[in-house]
């Protein structure tokens, strides 16, 4: 019981400096580690993303200002689109730097998204204007039930 009331005391006791700490502070940095692990915080960043959805298609829209068009990267596999931005690739005329990478291969932010069932996925389009990617997944048109015809055997 000891070390419990020990292991609690910095929540509720006055820190140092001063100033008086939460009484959930213990638990939310707890909480903040246990994400960070799970969530692998140690790989690439994330970006926030709008998805919206009309009767035609569900489009992916995420602001990403500052990076290129060359710079992006979009996969669709298995489900997942994929959206990463890589880090830039030196200019034509600059030296690559001497701590230089297998160059352009990690990316340094990531968002995978799940997609809709009746995505078609060939007709897939993106487009980056003014620093906004946009993708749009346009969806398969239903296919109305089929009338079988028995025969006669």
């Amino acid at each position: 019981m000891n070390s419990l009331r020990s292991s609690l005391l910095p929540v509720w006791s006055v820190a140092r400096s001063g100033a008086r700490l939460s009484p959930w502070s213990g638990l939310e940095a707890e909480m903040d580690r246990l994400f960070a692990s799970a969530l692998g915080a140690d790989g690439p960043a994330t970006f926030p993303v709008d998805v919206y959805a009309d009767a035609a298609a569900t489009h992916v829209r995420a602001a990403l200002p500052g990076c290129r068009r060359e710079d992006l990267r979009i996969e669709l596999a298995d489900g997942q689109l994929t959206l990463s931005v890589l880090p830039p690739a030196p200019a034509a005329g600059d030296p690559a730097p001497a701590t230089a990478t297998p160059a352009h291969s990690e990316p340094i932010a990531r968002r995978s998204l799940a997609v809709p069932e009746d995505t078609a996925e060939d007709q897939v389009a993106a487009t980056y204007v003014d620093g906004v990617l946009t993708v749009t997944l346009p969806r398969r048109p239903a296919t109305p039930p089929r009338r079988i015809e028995i025969r006669a055997a």
